[in-house]
C-alpha cells in the first residue's frame, strides 16, 4: 500500500507536466466536432499525441479509418502480464457537437495511459497498457465492430469514464437496444379523382402507431420505445404506396426479444388491415452494461483519494452505450465523473455541451485520468486484484 501511495503522488506530480496537453486535446476534439465515422481530425491528433509520448500505434484498427489501438508494452516477455485497456471515443452528436462529452472521455484516456506508461516506466513495473480509439458511438456502434474483429482481444479489464452530473458514480447496470426498420407497401392512386384505386401505405403506418401506443400499457416498465417517421409519402394530391419508420427498442436483457415480436405483430396486423404489405429489418443494437464490483471499489477507493464525492453503490441507468458490448468480453469499469455535481441535466443537450468545455471540464479530465492510472496501477501491484475481477466476470456472463 505504501508504494502504490507514493507511486499515485508521482502521478499527481507527472500530471502538472501533461495538463496544458490534456486540455489542448479535449478543446481541440470540442471545437472540430465529428460525427460517426468521419472523426479523422479526431484520431489523428490522438493518435499523433500518442505516437510522441512513445505508444506503439496501429492505425485504422480494425479496418475502421478512425479507429486505432495505440500499446505500451512493459510486459518483459511475460505472456501472464496484465494488459489494461483504456477506451477513448471522440465522436460529436449530428447538430450538437460535443453534447454528450466525448472530448472529455477521449483526453482523459490520453491523459490517464501517458501518466501509467510514465509510472510504469519509472518504477519498473511489468504490463501492459493499450488506448482503443472507438468511433461511432452515437450512431453506429464502433465497439461493437472492433470487439467483433479482435481489436480488444487480449486485455485482462477495461475502463472508460463519461462525463455525467449530479454526484459522481461508478455506472451500474444499464439498457439493452434493439432497431427495426419497418416499411409498408401499397398502390398510389389519385388522391381526389380515384382513391378507390389506392391502397395507403401511410394507414398502415397509422395503425400500427396507434397499436403500439395501446401495447405500451402493458409492457415491463423498463421498456423505452423510440419511433420516427422517415417517409409519409411525397405527394398530398396522391395516396402514399410507400411508409417507412424507424423504432428503437430499449430495455432489459430479457424484455428485448418479447417486446420486439410484439411490435413485429402490430407491424403486420396493420398490412392485414389495410391490404398493404409489410418489410421488417432489425438488427441487434447496444448491449446493455455489466458492472464489475470488484473494480468499482477500486474506483471509489481512488475517487476518495482524489476527493471526490461518489454514490453508493452502482446505480443502474436508462442510457444505452455500445461499451456494453465491451463489458461482455472482461472485467471493466465504467466511471462517471460529474461536470455539474449540484443538479441532475440530461446530456445530448445546449447546456451539457457547453459544460464539455467548461472550466468544470478540465478538471473532470484531471479527475478521471487520474483515477484510472491510479486504479491501473492498484491491479499491475496487486494480480489478486484482477483476478477477483475476473471471477466476478466469470460469474456475471
Amino acid at each position: 500500500m505504501k508504494e502504490a501511495h507514493r507511486i499515485k503522488s508521482e502521478i499527481d506530480a507527472a500530471y502538472a507536466g501533461l495538463a496544458p496537453v490534456v486540455a489542448d486535446l479535449s478543446a481541440y476534439i470540442y471545437n472540430n466536432p465529428e460525427t460517426a465515422f468521419q472523426e479523422y481530425k479526431a484520431a489523428e491528433k490522438l493518435t499523433s499525441a500518442l505516437s510522441a509520448e512513445g505508444f506503439s500505434v496501429m492505425r485504422e484498427a480494425g479496418g475502421l479509418e478512425t479507429a486505432f489501438r495505440a500499446t505500451f508494452d512493459n510486459a518483459k516477455a511475460d505472456d501472464d502480464a496484465i494488459r489494461i485497456g483504456i477506451v477513448a471515443e471522440y465522436d460529436a452528436l449530428p447538430g450538437l457537437g460535443h453534447a454528450c462529452g466525448h472530448n472529455v472521455i477521449a483526453a482523459s484516456a490520453f491523459g490517464a495511459a501517458v501518466l501509467l506508461k510514465r509510472a510504469m516506466q519509472s518504477e519498473h513495473i511489468p504490463g501492459v497498457v493499450s488506448v482503443i480509439g472507438t468511433p461511432a458511438e452515437e450512431d453506429g456502434g464502433g465497439k461493437i465492430i472492433l470487439a467483433e474483429r479482435g481489436v480488444f482481444a487480449g486485455l485482462s479489464v477495461c475502463f472508460m469514464m463519461h462525463p455525467t452530473s449530479g454526484k459522481t458514480r461508478i455506472a451500474g447496470k444499464c439498457l439493452s437496444s434493439r432497431e427495426m426498420n419497418l416499411s409498408w407497401k401499397g398502390v398510389s392512386a389519385h388522391a381526389e379523382a380515384h382513391p378507390e384505386n389506392g391502397v395507403n401505405a401511410l394507414d398502415a403506418l397509422h395503425v400500427y402507431y396507434a397499436a403500439v401506443a395501446c401495447l405500451r400499457q402493458q409492457l415491463p416498465p423498463d421498456v423505452r420505445i423510440a419511433q420516427v417517421v422517415a417517409n409519409g409519402g411525397t405527394d398530398v394530391g396522391m395516396i402514399p404506396d410507400l411508409a417507412s419508420l424507424k423504432a428503437d427498442i430499449v430495455s432489459e436483457d430479457e424484455n428485448l426479444i418479447p417486446t420486439t415480436e410484439k411490435m413485429k405483430n402490430c407491424a403486420r396486423g396493420a398490412a392485414l388491415a389495410t391490404g398493404t404489405e409489410v418489410v421488417i429489418e432489425e438488427r441487434a443494437g447496444y448491449r446493455g452494461r455489466l458492472p464489475n464490483k470488484t473494480l468499482g471499489d477500486v474506483f471509489k477507493m481512488n475517487l476518495g483519494i482524489l476527493g471526490e464525492p461518489v454514490m453508493d453503490g452502482m446505480p443502474p441507468d436508462f442510457g444505452t452505450t455500445d461499451f456494453g458490448d465491451v463489458t461482455r468480453l472482461m472485467p471493466c469499469c465504467n466511471p462517471y465523473v460529474s461536470l455539474l455535481p449540484e443538479r441532475k441535466i440530461s446530456n445530448h443537450t445546449e447546456e451539457f455541451r457547453e459544460l464539455a468545455i467548461s472550466e468544470r471540464s478540465v478538471k473532470v479530465t484531471e479527475i478521471a485520468a487520474k483515477v484510472m492510472a491510479y486504479s491501473a496501477v492498484d491491479l499491475l501491484l496487486d494480480r489478486t486484484i484482477v483476478s477477483a475481477a475476473q471471477e466476478e466476470f466469470e460469474r456475471s456472463v
